[in-house]
């Protein structure tokens, strides 16, 4: 039987082992996984730089709603540009309104008639109509009449022909796109700078798919030249921002067409077959207009 003597040593070693002993680590929790700290640029976006000289910028060559403020934020001299720059505007009664838009903002056009001899050293403009004697619904004679008057003056630096509604019809288109592409090549191989204008709408959809069709073909077939988008500001509600559409067809919105309230400065109340331009909204347009002739100045 063990005696006191040998249990008390044995007893000591036990307790300093335990003393020494390295005591298991605490298991911890998983750490939680966070999100990395947004920077201060990600979290706001930073203020938009005010714009410097808001001269326009050569690669915005489409011309469409954005281009109302866009004539805003230039400077009066910078507007004024389009009055020395020598232009001609060849069209029909929407153009018309549209001439009588840019009137009542400080910038009328100068009248071109049949048989002018000169331009004016700035806007200029022509009814198709009075100027060579073709009525809507004829693109041909339109055409030829655009390159003719072009060509006629060695000081035009930018010229602008506006089909009419009646002239852009499913019958119609092809031949139309045909003589479009040769008068522009005539009239450039002259070193004169073309604005493009796509085709007015009227507000019975019906008439409109030719007209869309004949946009998407200038935007495809003229990317590097300034393109009044007509087609798509003035289907554009200046008010929502939403396209004024029937059945994916884009017609003339109903606050911007000729209408009892807000009817055309010359041209009475539209039918539905029809697309000119409430008085006030031909103002708006215009300067869309007068934008593009500028952006083709800097182009």
């Amino acid at each position: 039987m063990p005696t006191l003597r040998t249990i008390v040593p044995v007893l000591t070693l036990i307790f300093a082992c335990d003393r020494n002993a390295v005591a298991p680590k605490p298991t911890q929790a998983p750490a939680t996984l966070t999100a990395p700290a947004a920077s201060p640029a990600a979290q706001a976006p930073a203020a938009a730089a005010a714009p410097a000289a808001p001269e326009p910028a050569a690669q915005q060559r489409v011309v469409g709603s954005s281009a109302i403020a866009a004539w805003d934020a230039l400077t009066a001299a910078e507007r004024e540009v389009v009055k020395t720059l020598p232009s001609l505007f060849l069209h029909q009664s929407v153009g018309q309104d549209l001439e009588d838009g840019a009137k009542a903002l400080g910038f009328g056009f100068e009248y071109y008639g049949p048989g002018q001899t000169s331009i004016a050293a700035g806007l200029n403009g022509g009814i198709f109509v009075d100027v060579g004697a073709v009525s809507n619904g004829d693109p041909a004679t339109k055409l030829a009449v655009w390159r003719d008057r072009s060509l006629k003056h060695p000081s035009l630096a930018v010229s602008i022909m506006k089909f009419g509604y009646a002239d852009v019809l499913p019958d119609t288109l092809e031949a139309a796109k045909r003589g479009y592409r040769e008068a522009v090549t005539a009239i450039r191989a002259a070193g004169i700078k073309v604005v493009h204008v796509t085709p007015p709408l009227v507000f019975d959809v019906a008439e409109n798919p030719a007209k869309l069709a004949m946009r998407a073909w200038m935007l495809a077939e003229f990317p590097e030249d300034v393109v009044f988008d007509l087609t798509d500001i003035e289907s554009t509600d200046p008010k929502t921002g939403q396209r004024c559409e029937e059945g994916g067809v884009w017609r003339i919105c109903p606050g911007i067409r000729s209408r009892e309230g807000c009817a055309s400065a010359g041209q009475g109340i539209d039918g539905p077959g029809q697309g000119h331009l409430c008085e006030a909204e031909a103002a708006r347009l215009a300067k869309a207009l007068l934008y593009a002739i500028r952006l083709a100045k800097s182009g």
